[in-house]
C-alpha cells in the first residue's frame, strides 16, 4: 500500500511537471511535429475510400469524457466524406454524461454505437468491436487517446503503397493535457523486439478478416495486453508488419493510464505473461524455455525467456584477433564464439541465451552482447550500419544502468551487425564471412552487409556480457 502511494505521488509530481513546466526537448519536439504534420500534407494524399477503414474504441464509465470528446473531434475533422467508420462500443455505460454524448456522436452515419448491459471489459469489448466492424481493416483507438488530423490519409496512402499487408504500423507520441512529448521513432518490423514490448502499438492497422480467423481478442487471460496479443497472434501465423515512420497517435498520460506506469494495473504482468507463452506453446523448442521477470528492470511488466539449461551446447570458442583460428572450432560446432583478446565473458548463461535465440529466431546468423568496462561503461551495446555499411557504434559511453531508448538497451532486438569482440556465429556463416575478408578490423562491415544480402538476422541480447578490464577499446 506504502509503495502504492509513493508510486501515485511520484506520478502526480511528474505529470504537473511535464503538464506545466515543459522541458527544453519537449518544446522543441512540439515545434519539430507541428512542422511535420504541415509539411506532411504534400506527402500523403491519399483519402480513405469507404470500407477501408474501422476505427475500433471501448467506453466505459471510467472513460474521461473530455478525452473522448477530443478523440471524436480528431475523427471527425479528416472524417467529412464518413468514409471511415467509428464503431464505439458502450461498454456497460451508466454515467449520464457519456450515454448523452453518444446520442449525440450516434447522429452521424459512420459512427456505429453498440450497447451492452454489462461491462465486458477490455478483451472482449474490442471482440466485440472487431465483430461488429465492416471495414478491410480496423484501427483499435483508446478512448482517452487522440489521432492527428491527417492520420488515415497517412496509413492509407501506406496501405496503398505497400500493397496491403496484413499488419501496419505508426510512430507514437505521448500527450499530457495539450503538451506533446515522448515520441517513440520505432524500428522496422522486429519480431525479436516484439517478443520483448508490444512497439507497434500505437496506431496498429489490422486486417479485420486475419484478425477475426486468428482469434484476436478472445482470450480473457490475455485482459491488461490484447493488442499485443493480437500481434503475436499474426507472428506467430507467420506474418509481419509494414512500418510508416509518421506519428500519427498520441498516448494519453493520466494518473490511470499505463502510459503512465505500466504498474498502475495489477493484472498488466499476467496478462503479458500469457500473450508470451502462447507464442512457446506454438513453437516445438517452446518447451525448453520459461518466462522469467527480466532482471534488468526492476518492477514493471518485463519478461526474458529464460533457456533451460539442459545438454551440452553446441558452441566452440576462438579467443583473439588471429583470424586464422576463427574458423576452426566451425568444423565441429554449430555455433563459434568471438571473443576479444581483452574481452572476458561474464557468467556461463551466454551459451544458454545465445543457444535460444538461435532456437526461437531460425533466421539468425548472429548474437553479439554487451561490452562494459569495470566502471560500468558501455563500449559496445548492439551496432548498427549506415546505407554505405559503415559500422555505427551509437550507445557507446552510456552506462549499463542506462536502458536506452524506451528500455531497449536492456531488450533483445535485432541490430545491424557485431563486432569480433563479442559475437556469437553460426558456423556456416562463420566460413561464409571469412572467404570475403582479409583483416579482422573488416569482420563487422562485412559480416553485417552479407547478412543483410542473405535477408539473415543479427541479434543483441543484454543477458550476452563481456567485461572488457584493461580499458583498451573495441569498437570506435
Amino acid at each position: 500500500m506504502i509503495d502504492s502511494l509513493k508510486r501515485q505521488m511520484k506520478g502526480s509530481l511528474r505529470r504537473a511537471k511535464d503538464a506545466f513546466w515543459p522541458s527544453h526537448e519537449m518544446r522543441q519536439y512540439e515545434a519539430w511535429i507541428r512542422a511535420r504534420i504541415d509539411a506532411r500534407q504534400n506527402i500523403y494524399t491519399r483519402e480513405p475510400e469507404p470500407g477501408l477503414f474501422s476505427i475500433l474504441t471501448a467506453v466505459w464509465d471510467g472513460s474521461p469524457l473530455a478525452y473522448l470528446r477530443e478523440l471524436a473531434e480528431s475523427i471527425q475533422r479528416q472524417n467529412a466524406t464518413g468514409a471511415t467508420e467509428w464503431v464505439v462500443l458502450d461498454n456497460g455505460c451508466a454515467r449520464p454524461e457519456l450515454l448523452s454524448f453518444m446520442r449525440e456522436i450516434s447522429r452521424f452515419a459512420w459512427v456505429r454505437v453498440v450497447r451492452v448491459e454489462q461491462n465486458l471489459g477490455i478483451t472482449r469489448g474490442l471482440r466485440r468491436c472487431l465483430e461488429e466492424a465492416r471495414g478491410r481493416y480496423v484501427l483499435p483507438v483508446d478512448a482517452d487517446d487522440r489521432l492527428d488530423r491527417d492520420a488515415l490519409r497517412v496509413v492509407a496512402t501506406a496501405l496503398a503503397e505497400n500493397q496491403y499487408p496484413a499488419l501496419l504500423y505508426t510512430d507514437e507520441d505521448k500527450v499530457i493535457g495539450r503538451r506533446r512529448y515522448q515520441p517513440y521513432f520505432k524500428p522496422e518490423w522486429d519480431p525479436v523486439l516484439l517478443l520483448n514490448s508490444a512497439y507497434i502499438a500505437h496506431l496498429g492497422v489490422i486486417d479485420r478478416e486475419k484478425a477475426l480467423a486468428l482469434g484476436a481478442y478472445s482470450d480473457p487471460a490475455t485482459e491488461g495486453s490484447p493488442d499485443w496479443d493480437l500481434f503475436v497472434r499474426f507472428l506467430i501465423s507467420g506474418e509481419g508488419a509494414v512500418h510508416v515512420p509518421e506519428v500519427v497517435y498520441s498516448w494519453r498520460v493520466h494518473s490511470s493510464s499505463t502510459a503512465d506506469d505500466d504498474a498502475s494495473k495489477a493484472y498488466i504482468a499476467n496478462s503479458q505473461r500469457a500473450v508470451l507463452q502462447r507464442f512457446l506453446d506454438s513453437r516445438e523448442e517452446g518447451k525448453l524455455f520459461t518466462l522469467e521477470p527480466s532482471p534488468l528492470f526492476a518492477g514493471g511488466a518485463h519478461w526474458h525467456f529464460q533457456r533451460k539449461t539442459a545438454g551440452v551446447p553446441s558452441v566452440g570458442i576462438a579467443c583473439g584477433e588471429e583470424m586464422s583460428e576463427w574458423g576452426k572450432p566451425a568444423s565441429q560446432t554449430s555455433f563459434v564464439a568471438l571473443i576479444g583478446k581483452d574481452v572476458e565473458l561474464c557468467g556461463e548463461y551466454w551459451m544458454w541465451e545465445a543457444t535460444g535465440i538461435f532456437d526461437l529466431h531460425p533466421d539468425t546468423a548472429m548474437i553479439a552482447g554487451r561490452i562494459r568496462d569495470d566502471r560500468g561503461v558501455l563500449r559496445e551495446s548492439g551496432l548498427d550500419l549506415d546505407a554505405q555499411g559503415n559500422v555505427l557504434n551509437p550507445h557507446r559511453g552510456k552506462r549499463v544502468s542506462d536502458p536506452g531508448y524506451f528500455g531497449q538497451l536492456w531488450k533483445q532486438r535485432t541490430i545491424g551487425t557485431a563486432s569480433p569482440q563479442l559475437a556469437i556465429v553460426r558456423s556456416e556463416f562463420l566460413l561464409r564471412v571469412l572467404d570475403e575478408i582479409r583483416k579482422p578490423e573488416e569482420f563487422a562491415s562485412r559480416a553485417g552487409l552479407i547478412a543483410r544480402r542473405l535477408g539473415a538476422r543479427v541479434v543483441y541480447s543484454p543477458f550476452i556480457e563481456g567485461l572488457c578490464r584493461n580499458g583498451s577499446d573495441s569498437i570506435s
